[in-house]
C-alpha cells in the first residue's frame, strides 16, 4: 500500500509540473483574478489527486484534467454569481495594460512593434477581450479554449463532453456574435 501511495504522489507531481501553469492560466483567463486563479488551481489539482485512482485512461490525461478544471471553474463562477468571467469591464484599460501580466501577452507574439502601435493594439485587444466576456458561456468557453488555450476541437469536445461538430458550431456562433458586438467599435478597431 505504501508503494502505491508513493507512485500516486510521483505521478501527481509529474502531472502538476506538466499542467499546473496551463491550468493556472486558464483559471486566470476565466476569472480575471490572480489570487482566485491560484486558489482554483489548488482546488483543481486536489481533485485530480483525489481522483487519480479513478482515471480510466479512456481519455487522455490532458483532456481529463481540463475537464475537471473547466467544470470546477464554471461551478465557482455560478456559485459566486460572476457571469462576467473577468473583472476587466470594471477596470480601466490603462490598469489592464500596465498590470504585471497584460492580456496582450496572450495575443501578441510578434517581434518589435513601435510603442504607439503597440499601445493601440493592446487597447484593441482589451476591447475584444471585454466583448468576448459578454458572450454566453456556452459560446465563450469553447472560443477561449480554442483561441487562447490553443486546444484542438477534439480536445475541447472531450473537455466539454460535446461532439466535435457541436464545438465547431459553438466556436463559429461565438465568432459571429463577436462580430455583431464589435460593430459599434469597428472604427476604433480598424485604426
Amino acid at each position: 500500500m505504501i508503494e502505491t501511495s508513493e507512485k500516486k504522489v510521483l505521478n501527481f507531481d509529474r502531472l502538476y509540473e506538466e499542467y499546473g501553469e496551463r491550468i493556472l492560466n486558464t483559471a486566470y483567463k476565466m476569472t480575471g483574478g490572480e489570487d482566485v486563479a491560484r486558489d482554483l488551481t489548488q482546488d483543481i489539482f486536489l481533485k485530480v489527486y483525489e481522483n487519480l485512482d479513478s482515471f480510466n485512461q479512456e481519455s487522455r490525461v490532458y483532456t481529463w484534467i481540463y475537464r475537471i478544471a473547466v467544470n470546477h471553474i464554471l461551478n465557482y463562477l455560478k456559485k459566486s454569481k460572476r457571469y462576467n468571467w473577468l473583472d476587466l469591464l470594471n477596470r480601466s484599460i490603462s490598469e489592464v495594460i500596465h498590470s504585471e501580466k497584460p492580456i496582450s501577452e496572450y495575443w501578441s507574439r510578434d517581434s518589435f512593434v513601435p510603442p504607439d502601435e503597440k499601445m493601440e493594439r493592446q487597447e484593441s485587444e482589451v476591447l475584444i477581450w471585454n466583448l468576448i466576456q459578454k458572450l454566453p458561456s456556452k459560446y465563450r468557453v469553447p472560443l477561449i479554449l480554442q483561441r487562447y488555450e490553443e486546444m484542438k476541437i477534439q480536445d475541447i469536445a472531450d473537455v466539454m463532453e460535446l461532439s466535435e461538430s457541436a464545438v465547431e458550431s459553438r466556436v463559429h456562433r461565438a465568432k459571429k456574435k463577436l462580430l455583431v458586438l464589435m460593430k459599434p467599435y469597428s472604427d476604433d478597431l480598424m485604426n
